[in-house]
């Protein structure tokens, strides 16, 4: 019975991880594409952040899942705006690749840390973004 529960727990770590690189390989496949259409771009998003999805989803933490899902769903907008006006895609791309071989390493605490990281500059970059809006509405509000 161990023989066989073990193995099935072996392949299934082994899918997760495979599954991990086939998403970074399907960035990188977008990422190449000359003239990139905005659906391709969007196409590179929706992939991204699916990649977060299936983090969570192996870490096997349902409570874990559903929150950090539903956050993702109020916030892609945010990941888009942060992508398509700053050009982050190598960067995000660079970033996640990190954490999947950080994971596949069984680097818990370097996974943690640079995914940590990650939402970090994440949000950095969205709240310059907001910032600039606001102060350029500033600008127009006095020259008006």
């Amino acid at each position: 019975m161990r023989e066989l529960l073990d193995g099935h727990a072996t392949e299934l770590a082994a899918v997760a991880a495979t599954e991990l690189r086939a998403m970074l390989a399907e960035c990188e496949r977008l990422a190449a594409i000359p003239d990139r259409t905005t659906r391709e771009k969007f196409q590179e998003l929706e992939v991204g952040i699916d990649l977060h999805r299936v983090i969570v989803e192996i870490s096997g933490n349902v409570m874990l899942h559903g929150m950090l899902c539903g956050i993702l769903d109020k916030c892609q907008h945010y990941a888009w705006t942060e992508l398509l006006w700053l050009d982050e895609w190598k960067i995000a791309r660079d970033e996640h690749a990190e954490i999947v071989e950080a994971i596949c390493a069984g680097d818990a605490s370097q996974a943690g840390t640079l995914a940590r990281s990650h939402v970090r500059g994440s949000r950095d970059n969205v709240l310059r973004l907001l910032q600039a809006k606001s102060d350029y509405q500033s600008f127009l509000a006095k020259a008006s």
